[in-house]
């Protein structure tokens, strides 16, 4: 059943609290006298009493027993970059954001996702956020990083970079002001975690035997894990490293 239906029916008392940004949870009460299968689909929107929203990246399934509680974490992103960070008690509300509908299509088929790669992802879809304002929504963690760090790590160069291949598969036909950005570019191409990649992006050649044409750019869709064995880099690794392994 559905979190929201039960919900509505009042079959279900369920408390929701989150942090503005990348993390809720949920205590579930089931009042009735069956016990229930709750699902909590990825992409439900929950919202503070300041109007700020974040939405699960993940669905949940979870046996409640009659009379029984539970409790559950959910990963989430923020709908805005002007989400203030801090503890709130969150209400469900009863439709996704569309927007995102496509992502959280491929979402799903990615269970290693970093939550970075996701939110930024969902700010470019949602508010073509450039790349200093991902940085300024970055900084608070940085600065709470003791020892502090140098940033952009190339990790975060490489999730930038996935974000913004996510947003132009789903919607070929937006241009990122993220791409647009010189310091950005300069970063993602010399990357290399994140080098063809970036080099499809920004439509550059790259003879890496994807494509069979030396002469274009690699298909983002062989460079992304978007399904089981669907013959990326990582899944081309993988399979090497078992390889190895054999005797």
């Amino acid at each position: 059943m559905p979190i929201g239906q039960a919900v509505a029916g009042k079959t279900v008392r369920a408390e929701f609290s989150g942090n503005g940004r990348d993390s809720a949870t949920v205590h579930l009460t089931n009042g009735g006298a069956v016990a229930l299968k709750l699902t909590i689909p990825a992409g439900t929107v929950l919202a503070g009493v300041n109007g700020e929203k974040q939405m699960t990246l993940r669905s949940l399934a979870t046996d409640l027993a009659a009379h029984g509680e539970a409790d559950a974490a959910l990963p989430t992103a923020a709908l805005s970059s002007k989400n203030s960070s801090g503890q709130r008690a969150l209400t469900l509300l009863p439709a996704g954001e569309p927007k995102v509908a496509k992502l959280l299509a491929f979402f799903d088929k990615q269970p290693d996702l970093p939550r970075p790669t996701a939110q930024l992802a969902i700010f470019i879809s949602l508010e073509d956020l450039s790349w200093p304002a991902w940085q300024q929504w970055l900084g608070p963690a940085w600065a709470a990083e003791n020892p502090p760090k140098q940033h952009p790590t190339p990790a975060e160069i490489a999730q930038a970079v996935d974000a913004a291949a996510f947003v132009r598969l789903t919607v070929p036909e937006q241009k990122p002001v993220l791409l647009a950005d010189e310091n950005f570019k300069r970063l993602a191409l010399w990357n290399p975690w994140a080098q063809a990649k970036a080099m499809a992006l920004y439509g550059i050649t790259l003879d890496d035997g994807l494509t069979g044409d030396p002469a274009a750019a690699p298909d983002l869709s062989k460079l992304l894990h978007t399904a089981p064995n669907d013959n990326c880099p990582i899944c081309r690794q993988r399979a090497m490293m078992q390889k190895g392994n054999e005797f």
